[in-house]
């Protein structure tokens, strides 16, 4: 069986995957500078730009795969804990350029005079 191999995103190397292997190239100074830099990318990117562009991925599914490591926005509704930085009023219905009517119904909220009653059926 061929031995394993580790892709290191950091540093855009491929190696034989062995714990021995492994901890040596953690502990290089190659990669510890390789991961800095990759960090310090996005810490860069907010300091430099007042406000960033927003994550459109973020906004269509409310679900980002780089979360908290994503260069772009991703904006936080009222109810929240943190108020949003970009968005000072938002219009009632029109949180940062997503309507409810845009929403699936299974998402939208509940009417304001409530559900219809459905009718009793009998089935006795």
């Amino acid at each position: 069986m061929p031995a394993r191999k580790y892709y290191c995103d950091y540093c855009d190397k491929q190696f034989q995957d062995t714990p021995a292997d492994r901890k040596r190239h953690v502990q290089g100074i190659q990669h510890q500078q390789a991961k800095a830099r990759w960090y310090d990318s996005f810490n860069q990117h907010h300091q430099q730009i007042p406000n960033p562009p927003l994550c459109f991925h973020f906004l269509n599914t409310g679900f980002c795969r780089y979360a908290h490591s994503c260069k772009y926005l991703h904006p936080v509704p009222n109810n929240a804990i943190h108020p949003s930085p970009i968005v000072s009023t938002p219009s009632p219905g029109n949180v940062v350029g997503v309507s409810l009517g845009n929403l699936p119904p299974s998402l939208q909220p509940p009417p304001e005079a409530g559900y219809p009653h459905l009718p009793f059926v009998d089935w006795g």
